[in-house]
């Protein structure tokens, strides 16, 4: 608990109508999780607004609302603020006793490759003997307790209160992705970072940027901000993909030093001598600190560029470069990245959360690289989402693969076939012909799986980790099991008719 009076004092523009002699025990935009002397936030969002909530959460037992204006409530502390989005942040930040102050604190953002780096620097500062909390896509990871995530950054409310426990049990490290919507919505305002990570940027959640330009320069405020006002002592580093065009514009927005990385451009970190094959992908790994050989049990180039990145925190938190190269060698597979599935069919099967144009693009010439007969693809696109990403998407898919299936991602509230319609435009744009709709996604995969024959190879992409289908409901629908199962039956069928 903290005194109202004690918690205001981080607000700068504000007015305040009523006592603020009240032990806050709590604090919320959601008026369902509010409870007995709560400060309740009323955000204005897209579809609703918090004011229209102050009953319920007074029921509950607020006693302090914060509002963007002043409103006749009677019996309770009114706080109004310019901006309560930003409000909702600092405050929770303080009533958690600013925790990111006493961890190290890395940020990763970019629209490829954020969950890849955190389980690396996960693995990596396990490895050296620290320990490690984790935020991100797949899921929040205190140690042992995992968290189901339901957004790529949670809320402030809720980040603060995790980064609070990681101090409580003695943490050493956060590692979080950071989205540009969690950078534009507050998500992280009061979050104190000692170092930020720049994967890339390519075309993706241009619904809400609406332009590149409006998209990058979301990512560039983690750099822009970092180490600004700083609370705690230490340099802050910019680790940035020099190989990315963005990486000009942010080097110019950041006033920390930078670290950089790349294969095609010699930076502090980079990798030479690069090859993988279905089981590793190997490399040199050339550092400030020397080189070192590097076997990586995920595939791809796009994890050498994961790999760099994680070993320039690694190495600036002072980790040795035995350790670096333990910790990277350690992972054995993040969830729905490049996930091989096997059940002892003699083709390849491949679940991957690739969803944006890049990221299907680049798990597909991954494929390619491995020299398979045919490359089989089966992907859908989200719904409520960027429309201008679907005709990419579909043109990439049916350029770069053998045959497609084009099917149900999560569609929400979007109709499935307006959906296809919208990937149809891409594809009909070059004249191809060779893919098949199938709106039920689980009648799709079961159609390519039934389709692959001998050294084909089988990519799903779009959900990769994710264990339910968002329709009109949300459903159950984890592809990694569902796959596995198709492939037993498909393979115990086969060998009992033989």
């Amino acid at each position: 608990m903290i005194r109202l009076k004690e918690i205001l004092n981080c607000l700068e523009d504000k007015k305040i109508y009523g006592s603020t002699d009240i032990m806050v025990q709590g604090i919320s935009n959601d008026s369902r999780k509010v409870g007995k002397n709560f400060i309740f936030v009323c955000i204005v969002g897209e579809k609703e607004n918090g004011e229209d909530y102050i009953s319920s959460a007074l029921s509950n037992g607020a006693t302090i609302i914060v509002t963007e204006r002043k409103l006749d409530i009677k019996d309770v502390t009114l706080v109004v603020t310019p901006d309560t989005r930003y409000s909702l942040a600092v405050l929770s930040s303080e009533f958690y006793k600013n925790p990111s102050r006493k961890l190290k604190m890395i940020g990763v953002t970019g629209t490829n490759g954020k969950t890849t780096i955190t389980y690396f620097l996960e693995s990596i500062f396990s490895v050296n003997g620290d320990k490690v909390g984790v935020l991100g896509t797949v899921s929040y990871r205190l140690g042992k307790k995992v968290i189901p995530s339901f957004t790529t950054t949670p809320s402030c409310v809720q980040l603060q209160e995790i980064l609070s426990k990681m101090v409580k049990e003695n943490f050493d490290i956060a590692v979080m992705e950071v989205s540009s919507h969690a950078l534009l919505q507050h998500r992280v305002t009061n979050c104190e970072y000692d170092i930020a990570i720049f994967t890339n940027l390519t075309p993706d959640h241009l619904d809400y940027h609406q332009t590149m330009e409006g998209y990058l320069n979301a990512k560039t405020r983690l750099f822009a901000e970092l180490g600004k006002n700083s609370k705690k002592k230490g340099q802050k580093f910019a680790i940035i993909n020099i190989d990315d065009e963005a990486s000009k514009y942010i080097i110019e927005k950041t006033k920390v030093p930078v670290v950089k990385y790349g294969i095609k451009t010699k930076g502090d970190f980079f990798a030479k001598k690069i090859e993988f094959n279905l089981e590793y992908t190997s490399f040199i790994l050339c550092t400030p600190q020397g080189d070192v050989s590097i076997r990586l049990n995920l595939i791809g180039r796009h994890n050498v560029y994961n790999a760099l990145a994680s070993s320039a925190a690694a190495q600036i938190q002072g980790v040795s470069i035995d350790k670096i190269k333990e910790g990277l060698e350690a992972l054995k597979f993040v969830p729905g990245r490049f996930e091989i599935i096997s059940e002892g069919q003699n083709f390849t099967c491949v679940v991957d959360f690739a969803h944006s144009p890049d990221a299907l693009k680049r798990t597909i010439r991954t494929a390619r690289h491995l020299n398979p007969k045919r490359i089989i693809t089966v992907f859908g696109c989200g719904g409520d989402r960027d429309r201008s990403k679907r005709p990419l998407m579909g043109e990439i898919a049916v350029k770069n693969s053998d045959f497609v299936w084009i099917t149900s991602d999560n569609p929400r509230s979007e109709d499935p076939k307006k959906i296809v319609t919208d990937i149809e435009v891409g594809i009909k744009r070059i004249g191809s012909t060779n893919y098949k709709v199938v709106l039920d996604r689980r009648k799709a995969i079961q159609e390519a799986l039934d389709y692959a024959a001998e050294k084909d190879f089988v990519l799903i992409a779009g959900k990769g980790h994710e264990t339910c289908q968002i329709l009109a409901a949300i459903i159950p629908f984890d592809e990694r099991k569902i796959v596995r199962d198709m492939l037993r039956k498909k393979f115990k069928d086969k060998n009992d008719k033989n």
